[in-house]
């Protein structure tokens, strides 16, 4: 019996740690996906300037790059450039894909949806160099965010495992 409390109580601790590291975990992939984001950007930028290839396939091709949130976007964009213009396919895919990024990210990225496919290639380079200024401003706030509520959450966890622990003891 006194066995059974022992686990019980480890367990509590257990799961309290396990989900301090997991709103933690947000703050990390946040910044993660931002700066995947900005590769794409890089990416799709160079392409842009450089190659001839359709839009849908350098989203294709930029995906291929990418963690698998950010991926999964250029995929259903690319996906929905058959049915949408440019900028419907981008703002769906943005809206229907899951990531860790906040409101305010996602709202100033689609900005980055509004010039594709209705201007000329500096029109498009100008867009995507907005959105990229954009993104490493969001990134020096992730960073900050990540630095100060990463740690926090983690040792939120633990403090309040240990707490439950005593009260258990």
């Amino acid at each position: 019996m006194i066995i059974l409390k022992y686990i019980m109580i480890f367990l509590v601790f257990l799961i309290s740690f396990l989900i301090g590291n997991l709103i933690s975990k947000k703050y990390i992939l946040r910044l993660k996906e931002l700066k995947d984001f900005k590769n794409a950007l890089n990416i799709i930028e160079s392409k842009i300037k450089f190659t001839y290839e359709p839009l849908s396939e350098i989203f294709i091709q930029t995906s291929k790059l990418l963690s698998k949130n950010i991926s999964s976007i250029f995929i259903l964009a690319s996906n929905n450039m058959k049915n949408f213009t440019a900028e419907e396919a981008w703002n769906k895919a943005l809206e229907s894909s899951t990531t860790n990024l906040y409101k305010e990210d996602i709202e100033n990225i689609k900005n980055f949806g509004k010039m594709l496919g209705k201007t000329d290639k500096e029109g498009q380079v100008n867009q995507i160099e907005l959105t990229k200024t954009f993104i490493e401003m969001q990134i020096e706030k992730a960073k900050i965010e990540e630095e100060k509520n990463a740690k926090l959450y983690k040792t939120l966890g633990a403090v309040v495992g240990l707490a439950f622990v005593i009260i258990l003891i």
